[in-house]
């Protein structure tokens, strides 16, 4: 597959191809012209050589035009040879800074690939893209606004982070975030509707992606998930049930903030057994002894594979359940004893 630089590189060459053109022409009318008004007394061979010479502002002097045509001919030549020159340094001086800024921009697309594409960087996008990145994943976002591109390429690396604008669900926008090569999708922008059409075409260009979509009207949640949606979220809802806790609880609102949020003092994170991992054939309460006491982590549930794919998950589990490979456990810990865990259990975290 040709790269977006390279094809970037070829569109460049077909813009200016006009003028590459013109140089050519300008070579050839001045050898063969150069060729008959001098007659016998150069060979074909030395005109093209003079030509050369000429427009290449060398000037050796070893072939020089004796008659008054030909002089009249070099003239000529070298006006037309200043004018494209200057010419061409001008367009490659605007192309380079439009280029410049097209890729400041994000306009020239990403090669990422099992990346998290979010799309749209208002309130919920904004607070996905910094958990992703505290979370070491690589993200590509398209922002609505030009303006915020900027701020965003400051929040990461450029080879995990990636940063672009447009509207975020035309299916162009989608192909330049390389959304069929992404391993997961978040549609967050703030129109409802929009998110839906947004969640229609990241399913028909990645059918095996993981869309996760937020929504204010929680009513919506049956009709996406009916479309394919993996998961659907309503910040207005889980808002409204963190301020009902800290309306008469408000630790465990407190606690639920800390735990969702990989960016304070500890973290909830997820990570899927395979034959290789420590405890992937162990029951519940056995699992829960061995990873308190080696990493000080706390297991506080595990989620059961169905053959379609999706997931129970079961929170606070019977000891006595058994694990195997391919189930994904929950755990919670500070974030030192959280990297303790995935040195030990040799897998990183999410599926």
């Amino acid at each position: 597959m040709v790269s977006r630089r390279l094809r970037a590189t070829l569109g460049f060459v077909r813009r200016i191809s006009w003028l590459l053109g013109a140089f050519g022409a300008v070579y050839v009318f001045a050898s063969v012209g150069f060729f008959l008004l001098e007659g016998s007394r150069v060979s074909l061979f030395n005109s093209f050589y003079w030509s050369i010479v000429t427009l290449g502002t060398v000037g050796y002097g070893d072939i020089v035009p004796t008659t008054m045509s030909a002089k009249l001919l070099t003239m000529g030549v070298i006006a037309m040879q200043v004018f494209l020159l200057s010419y061409l340094l001008s367009v490659l001086t605007t192309e380079g800074a439009e280029e410049s800024q097209r890729r400041a921009l994000g306009l020239f697309g990403t090669d990422l690939s099992g990346h998290i594409v979010v799309l749209g960087y208002d309130g919920v996008g904004r607070a996905a893209v910094r958990e992703l990145l505290v979370q070491e994943q690589k993200v590509a976002v398209v922002a609505e606004r030009s303006e915020d591109v900027p701020n965003i390429r400051l929040l990461g690396p450029p080879d995990r982070l990636f940063a672009t604008f447009g509207a975020p669900v035309e299916p162009d926008i989608l192909r330049r975030v390389n959304v069929p090569a992404a391993h997961s999708v978040i549609v967050a922008t703030s129109d409802d509707a929009q998110n839906m059409i947004g969640a229609l075409n990241v399913r028909s260009l990645a059918p095996r992606a993981r869309v996760v979509v937020a929504v204010n009207r929680p009513e919506l949640r049956e009709t996406l998930r009916a479309a394919g949606v993996t998961y659907v979220a309503s910040p207005a809802d889980t808002g409204g049930r963190l301020c009902a806790s800290a309306a008469f609880e408000p630790e465990v609102a407190h606690a639920v903030e800390e735990m969702v949020s990989a960016d304070v003092r500890s973290d909830i994170q997820e990570f899927v057994l395979t034959p290789r991992t420590p405890i992937s054939a162990q029951t519940f309460g056995e699992a829960e002894a061995v990873v308190r006491s080696s990493t000080g982590c706390i297991l506080i549930g595990y989620a059961q594979p169905h053959p379609d794919g999706e997931f129970d998950t079961l929170v606070a589990p019977p000891p006595t359940d058994r694990l195997a490979p391919g189930y994904a456990i929950l755990l919670v810990g500070t974030l030192e004893n959280a990297r303790r865990f995935r040195r030990w259990f040799g897998e990183d975290q999410g599926r």
